[in-house]
């Protein structure tokens, strides 16, 4: 069986809240896992901090892609796509452009700061460094949900 799209759009797509946690979950859970191990990283005492660079990159990442995300979903309403008719489609559309977007790049920056030795793991600060990604990812699926799903 092959997947196809709906023929009508959704009017709230951010009404299901595993399907909106599911969006948003794993990139802010690694966006998160990575800045809480850059966080606890040793640095030279005159140098930047490893967080600060990681928060950084992801700041101008999320600007970019949120500009890519608004010429991209105005192309797709201009050809007429029924998901990006509404302006809640719009938002939802943007909401999982971006979430691709960091989700690669905080993955990438996650493996090539184990691989070079940047980040340096140990199990006393793997798992509660995932527990507060996986919290933080959670709750901010929440908050979208309610934010958006229930009210919109």
């Amino acid at each position: 069986m092959f997947f196809r799209e709906p023929e009508e759009a959704e009017k709230n797509p951010f009404r299901n809240y595993r399907h909106t946690a599911s969006v948003v979950g794993l990139p802010a859970f690694v966006c998160v896992l990575l800045l809480v191990l850059a966080s606890v990283q040793p640095f030279a005492p005159h140098g930047v901090a490893l967080w600060v660079w990681c928060a950084a990159g992801m700041a101008i990442a999320g600007t970019v892609l949120w500009a890519m995300g608004c010429v991209a979903i105005r192309g797709q309403r201009e050809r007429g796509n029924p998901h990006c008719a509404t302006r809640i489609g719009r938002c939802y559309m943007l909401a999982v452009f971006l979430a691709a977007g960091l989700g690669a790049l905080g993955t990438g920056a996650l493996v090539v700061g184990l691989l070079s030795g940047w980040l340096l793991l140990r199990i006393g600060i793997l798992l509660p460094a995932m527990v507060v990604a996986l919290t933080v990812a959670l709750v901010g699926g929440g908050v979208l949900w309610h934010a958006v799903g229930k009210r919109g």
